[in-house]
């Protein structure tokens, strides 16, 4: 039986918590709420961070606020398998530090990705051989997220799925007759995959292709990646996958890795856009 800590605040979910008492093997240890907001009856309230972890086996920050490196790296040095609703909002040096204290403390780290969540990207169903080519083409949501963060979600999945840190990057953007951003960006990772991503801001249909040994997956876009699944659907799954993760001592996988990368990308996105006169 697995003793979840909840550190929550005024964005978290409170459907999302009554769905955790269902999950087999966990039972909830206590929950913290930042700032003035109710917490749920049926949970056990604990006065201070520090507490929370004392009597948790593992942590769910669920807030859609990023939380401070310095929660993080206490959890971290804890021992604490930890799950993040929202990406932390952290420098590359902070990051190395992170993956260095979770291989030191040998656990579990996940961070929730609604990218993941689509079934042709999730590694927990998608179980592809190496895939060596993806190409896919779709649209920016818009209206929920900045295009900037939206990209960093999306390379970030793409990074799991490819399990290998990235070697090169090509990257070009330009604005239509519109002011419709298009970015084109080809990534070339360790293993010998490449990703070609090419987004737009203009709201049109796309499609993914996904080759591998075995044959070639594709399927069509009809909207938005970001908005395609309901998103209670999806969190309640994550935070299962990360129980199991936990279950079978699976440490292989690392949620800061893939974070680097991302950032790494997404920076390198920015500079090229930067140097060509376009504010990404």
């Amino acid at each position: 039986m697995i003793k979840l800590g909840i550190f929550g605040d005024q964005t978290t979910n409170h459907e999302l918590l009554g769905q955790l008492n269902t999950i087999p093997d966990v039972t909830i240890a206590g929950i913290y709420f930042s700032g003035n907001t109710d917490v749920p009856g049926e949970f056990p309230v604990l006065a201070s961070p520090t507490g929370l972890m004392d009597v948790s086996d593992a942590i769910l920050v669920l807030s859609d606020k990023s939380i401070s490196n310095d929660l993080v790296k206490l959890i971290l040095r804890k021992s604490k398998p930890v799950y993040l609703k929202a990406v932390p909002n952290l420098h590359i040096r902070e990051i190395k530090e992170l993956i260095d204290l979770e291989k030191e403390a040998g656990i579990v780290t996940f961070i929730y990705n609604p990218f993941t969540y689509n079934p042709h990207f999730d590694p927990f169903r998608s179980k592809y051989e190496k895939p060596f080519l993806i190409n896919l083409r779709t649209c920016f949501e818009g209206n929920v997220i900045k295009p900037s963060h939206e990209i960093l979600l999306l390379v970030t999945a793409m990074n799991r799925l490819v399990q290998s840190n990235y070697k090169k990057l090509d990257v070009f953007g330009s604005m239509d007759t519109i002011d419709q951003l298009v970015i084109s960006v080809r990534i070339e990772y360790e293993n010998g995959c490449v990703v070609n991503l090419t987004l737009s801001q203009q709201k049109t249909k796309g499609y993914c292709e996904i080759f591998q040994q075995s044959g070639m997956v594709s399927f069509e876009i009809d909207e938005p990646l970001y908005i395609q699944h309901p998103q209670l659907n999806q969190e309640n799954m994550a935070v299962k996958n990360f129980i199991s993760l936990i279950l079978n001592h699976d440490t292989k996988t690392s949620s800061f890795d893939s974070l680097l990368n991302g950032v790494q990308i997404v920076h390198e996105i920015k500079e090229h856009l930067r140097f060509n006169g376009i504010d990404f």
